[in-house]
C-alpha cells in the first residue's frame, strides 16, 4: 500500500494547532506536495513512513493548512486512520470500526479533489474489505479501474476480492490481466501463488512465490513469499514418492 496520513477536516473535528515539530516537517515538506503529482515524492512518503499513525495524522494537518486542497494529503491521511485500524485490537471493534469509516471518508475526499486518482480508490477498496463491507471493496477497486484500466494493484485487489467471495474464475481472469499490463508484478504473482496452493498445485505456487522472492527481495511480500517458498520446498521433500 503507498504510504499515509490524515487532516481533521476529513474528520469533522476541531483540529487544535499542531506541533512545533510537526510545523517544522510540515513547513520542510511543503515544496514536494504539489496537489497534481503522479505520487508522493519520495521525500514526503519516506518521512511519513519513519513515524507512527498518531505523527503522520499531527504533521498532515499541518500540512493540509497549508494546501487544504491537496488530494494526496488526504490520501496519506486515509493511510494513516487504515493503520490505526489495522493496528486496534479485536476486541475493540468498534474503535476500529470508527478509523475505518475516517480512512474511507480520507480516501473520497481524496478522489473528490482529484477524480483520477486511482490508487486513492484502490486504498479505499482496501480499507473497506478490511471492515467487511464486500460491495463497497469492490465499487471502489472498479472505480479505480474505471479512471485507470492499467492500475495493476486494483485488479490484483479485486481479483482477490473476488477469489475470497467463491469468484475464483474471476479472480484468475484479474491476475491474469495484471500480469499483461506488467509480467513482473509481485502482488499479482503473490496472488497467484495463494490461489494454487490452495488448490493443492504446490509446484505452481512454489513457482510462483520463488518468482515474488526475486522480484521483491527487500519488501514484505517478497519475504512472505520466501517463507511460503520454503514451506512448499519442505512439504515437497517430505512428500511420499509416487504421491501426486
Amino acid at each position: 500500500m503507498e504510504t499515509t496520513p490524515r487532516s481533521a477536516l476529513l474528520t469533522g473535528r476541531t483540529i487544535a494547532a499542531a506541533t512545533t515539530a510537526a510545523l517544522g516537517m510540515a513547513w520542510a515538506l511543503f515544496a514536494a506536495c504539489g496537489p497534481h503529482a503522479a505520487k508522493a515524492p519520495p521525500s514526503l512518503a519516506d518521512a511519513l513512513d519513519r513515524m507512527p499513525p498518531q505523527a503522520q495524522l499531527d504533521t498532515l494537518r499541518a500540512l493540509s493548512a497549508l494546501r487544504p486542497d491537496d488530494a494526496r494529503l488526504a490520501f496519506h491521511a486515509g493511510n494513516a486512520f487504515y493503520e490505526l485500524a489495522m493496528d486496534t485490537p479485536p476486541e475493540h471493534s468498534q474503535e476500529a470500526d470508527a478509523w475505518y469509516d475516517s480512512a474511507t471518508t480520507a480516501y473520497r475526499r481524496a478522489t473528490t479533489l482529484d477524480s483520477t486518482y486511482s490508487r486513492a480508490y484502490v486504498n479505499m477498496g482496501l480499507a473497506y474489505d478490511a471492515w467487511r463491507k464486500r460491495a463497497d471493496a469492490r465499487a471502489a477497486f472498479t472505480r479505480a479501474l474505471e479512471v485507470n484500466p492499467r492500475d495493476v494493484l486494483a485488479y490484483c485487489h479485486l481479483g482477490y476480492l473476488e477469489y475470497t467471495l467463491g469468484n475464483k474464475t474471476a479472480a484468475m481472469d484479474d491476475y491474469q490481466r495484471a500480469l499483461a499490463i506488467d509480467p513482473d508484478s509481485p502482488q499479482a504473482h503473490y496472488n497467484l501463488g495463494l490461489a494454487f496452493a490452495e488448490a493443492n498445485i504446490f509446484h505452481e505456487a512454489l513457482r510462483e512465490w520463488e518468482r515474488v522472492a526475486a522480484l521483491d527481495p527487500d519488501g514484505e511480500l517478497g519475504k512472505m513469499a520466501g517463507d511460503n517458498a520454503r514451506i512448499i520446498r519442505q512439504y515437497l521433500a517430505d512428500e511420499p514418492a509416487g504421491t501426486p
